[in-house]
């Protein structure tokens, strides 16, 4: 049975730090038929999600790091900047903007109160995506 679960993975990442676990912890589900889809948020202005052409300076840095760990000729990257006012919305809508078949993170490392404030990010995105998401253990929690 042949499966395009693992086609085009969504991969979001916070900053360089998190691209750095996040890209060891995927690596070893790739096939050379993957095409990673990385994605940082920003802070945007309007209600809608929009794909930024541009990178600043810090999903660059983000974007390195994550590429450096994953440097393989057979796997595919496309980076893509988003600019929404919520993460979770931007990274749902950027699903169906990309064709992503996966999602795959690794939870950041938040205590309680900023998880009460900020609700629960990861298990919003597994309860919203309209494709699979595979959440990797973050050794740091």
């Amino acid at each position: 049975m042949k499966s395009d679960l693992f086609e085009r993975i969504l991969v979001p990442i916070a900053g360089p730090k998190d691209a750095e676990e996040t890209a060891r912890a995927v690596r070893p589900h790739l096939t050379p038929d993957t095409k990673l889809i990385v994605t940082h948020v920003t802070p945007g202005s309007t209600a809608e999600t929009t794909i930024k052409t541009g990178r600043d300076q810090f999903a660059g840095a983000t974007y390195e790091t994550f590429s450096d760990i994953l440097h393989r000729d057979d796997v595919q990257f496309e980076w893509v900047t988003l600019e929404g006012r919520e993460v979770v919305e931007a990274l749902v809508d950027a699903i169906g903007m990309t064709g992503a078949t996966l999602v795959a993170f690794t939870p950041r490392n938040i205590d309680e109160w900023a998880r009460t404030i900020a609700g629960d990010p990861g298990g919003r995105l597994i309860r919203e995506a309209d494709v699979p998401v595979m959440v990797f253990p973050n050794r740091d929690l």
